[in-house]
């Protein structure tokens, strides 16, 4: 079998092994803070054909998730206030790991395109080596494995922004009508997986488009191109709102209105509500594997790539986007960043590999023969270094953190970096084992503790201390200050998002 057979196949292996730990862990983890919003916008579509749940956020991932639940029973009641669906929607007819499972099925289509679009734009520019190395470094990823496990739209962003990419380095090198054409339709489809998309596909295309000017110094007139990706753009996002405009325009203000309320967003042990322009460089310097900051920072290894200048750029641009929001929550606001980052890694991984091959070293006695041997070690090594880092924290891939956060991670990022209420089960397992009569709780999140078989219980209140034993999630504790009575008490913790106290 030839080599290139042989490492696409391999890397069509990576994309079922991220599957399959993705499938474990969907009855592992309870359902986050935003699951229940989007599988009930999503059962409201199919069951009442309107769309009044969040519109921040496009149909089209909450259609994908809902499906499967849709079919299996669950329910939806327009008669229920918002709060009492939101906490009830998994519990229906007392199936509620089933659920979980049903809804979060959906999210490997994102997972697969997001995968595909990376690996065939790796491919194209880098043959099927650089292919398969975008592949590992790209479903290997802690922050990817993690919330394509999740029914939330950031997987399904990340998918949107990785296929406009691949749409769009397709035009670059044939600035063809039909190139144009499918750039529009990637554009609109990137848009109905979320409205970040708005921001991130332009400023990334902007990006591309500039780098290759730069290094041909000759680009064809994009205005055509533009007028046609445009059209098909719109057409497509109406059609996605089956053919309605109320929905989208409500959808757009509602995000603008959310981005310029207060929210408690956590850095570095401080609390604000509007934010930091640096949240989101900071959140990947600690929540990427160390090795892919490694490789995307030696870079400069694989300058004559035109690939590793283009997806650097893209994936520059898309953070600098970021930096202007003040929906300072998590690196999942962020995480198409990751498919570009991937392109960029792996063009520096073939550029260490082949390094005596590029013509760089004259062999001129030992030390510089030796090297080019060093530079195929540290690839390797770096490789094997962000592969491990990913297995060793599955299942919690969502709060993994990389060794520059230490021991104590929570010091640093906490929100939906480690703590969105998915702990539960794990919490009840533990209650069970220490045959705990009653407890205090403080958990994020949209729980119905008597349907899962939680003992009595009670709601932990700031200034009002308790006795007994008392559970707090992490982001209650930090963000909310929710009780200063806890501070300097031992703790075990559940997971890696509950403190599980006993007060004498």
């Amino acid at each position: 079998m030839p080599t290139e057979r042989k490492l696409d196949l391999a890397a069509l292996a990576l994309v079922v092994f991220g599957m399959l730990r993705i499938a474990s862990t969907w009855n592992v983890f309870s359902a986050t803070v935003d699951e229940p919003m989007h599988v009930s916008a999503g059962l409201q579509l199919y069951t009442q054909h309107v769309y009044t749940y969040q519109p921040e956020n496009p149909p089209l991932p909450r259609l994908v998730f809902a499906l499967a639940p849709f079919l299996g029973g669950m329910e939806f009641d327009p008669a229920r206030e918002i709060g009492e669906q939101l906490r009830g929607v998994f519990y229906s007819r007392g199936r509620y790991k089933t659920n979980l499972v049903l809804a979060r099925c959906g999210n490997l289509l994102f997972f697969v395109l997001a995968s595909i679009a990376v690996w065939r734009w790796a491919r194209r520019e880098l043959g099927a080596a650089g292919g398969f190395m975008a592949m590992l470094i790209f479903t290997m990823q802690p922050a990817i494995v993690a919330h394509a496990g999740f029914a939330t739209h950031d997987m399904a962003a990340t998918a949107g922004v990785a296929v406009s990419l691949l749409a769009f380095a397709r035009w670059l090198d044939r600035p063809t009508l039909a190139h144009a054409i499918a750039c529009g339709a990637a554009f609109a489809f990137a848009v109905l997986c979320k409205f970040s998309a708005i921001g991130y596909v332009p400023a990334a295309w902007l990006a591309l488009y500039v780098v290759r000017a730069v290094r041909e110094r000759r680009m064809q007139n994009p205005i055509p191109s533009l007028l046609a990706a445009s059209a098909t753009t719109v057409l497509l996002i109406w059609a996605g709102y089956a053919f309605t405009t109320r929905a989208f325009f409500a959808g757009i203000r509602g995000l603008r209105a959310l981005d310029g309320m207060h929210h408690f967003a956590f850095l570095f042990g401080d609390v604000s509500g509007r934010g930091w322009w640096y949240y989101f460089p900071a959140a990947l310097l600690l929540k990427a594997t160390l090795a892919t900051l490694l490789l995307v920072a030696c870079v400069f290894l694989a300058r004559r790539m035109r690939i590793a200048g283009e997806s650097l750029a893209a994936a520059l641009a898309i953070l600098a986007v970021s930096m202007t929001s003040h929906l300072n929550l998590g690196v999942r606001y962020v995480l198409p960043i990751f498919a570009p980052l991937a392109v960029t890694a792996a063009a520096t991984v073939l550029a260490m590999l082949r390094w005596q091959r590029s013509g760089r070293l004259q062999p001129a006695g030992g030390r510089a023969e030796a090297r080019p041997y060093v530079m195929r070690f540290a690839a390797i090594a770096l490789l094997a270094w962000h592969t491990g880092a990913s297995v060793l924290a599955h299942p919690d891939t969502l709060p993994y953190f990389n060794e520059l956060a230490g021991r104590e991670p929570w010091r640093y990022l906490i929100d939906s970096n480690i703590d969105w209420g998915q702990d539960v089960l794990r919490l009840k397992r533990v209650i069970r084992q220490k045959k705990i009569e009653r407890i205090g709780l403080g958990i994020m999140g949209w729980h119905d503790w008597d349907k899962l078989g939680f003992p009595p219980h009670n709601d932990l209140h700031r200034d009002i201390p308790t006795q007994g034993w008392v559970a707090v999630s992490e982001h209650i504790y930090g963000v909310a200050r929710g009780a200063p009575w806890l501070e300097g008490r031992r703790y075990e913790r559940v997971g890696k998002s509950i403190r599980l106290y006993y007060i004498p």
